[in-house]
């Protein structure tokens, strides 16, 4: 059984950090996890928190699994309906072509390069989205067919 989880922020956060190459978050850091029988699946990271986006990094067990529609859905409703975000923001190496389709595939765009800033001297593209561009928040009814297979 698939459930989305809340607590142990702290417990998530290193269970991300573990899965992402050279990656340390700050103290201030929240996640949502995807738990299956006890297990995490997937954990979303919030970090860098300013007045108007923050920085989701996104971390999972390597499985190529169905991820629950309601699952994405909360990992947008937390910076844009309950932080108020405008904006989120995400890196993401030039070498991790799986996620690069991912965050692409969920409504990222990409919105510039930073060249060689990678641990390993690879580029990183920055992804952004905006609030009224994500298609997760809007009502099933409104005509968007999005699906969660991804």
């Amino acid at each position: 059984m698939k459930e989305v989880v809340y607590d142990n922020s702290s417990e998530m956060v290193l269970w991300a950090q573990n899965r992402i190459p050279d990656c340390a978050f700050r103290d201030d850091a929240h996640a949502i996890g995807l738990r299956e029988n006890g297990v995490y699946r997937s954990v979303v990271v919030f970090d860098t928190f300013s007045s108007t986006s923050c920085w989701v990094s996104v971390a999972s067990d390597g499985s190529k699994r169905f991820i629950p529609r309601e699952y994405i859905i909360r990992v947008f409703a937390y910076p844009f309906l309950q932080l108020g975000y405008p904006r989120i923001n995400s890196l993401v190496s030039v070498l991790n072509t799986q996620s690069v389709r991912f965050i692409q595939k969920i409504g990222c765009r990409r919105e510039g390069i930073m060249r060689k800033a990678g641990a390993k001297g690879e580029d990183m593209i920055l992804f952004g989205m905006l609030r009224n561009e994500c298609r997760w928040l809007m009502p099933a009814n409104a005509g968007n067919s999005t699906k969660a297979t991804i």
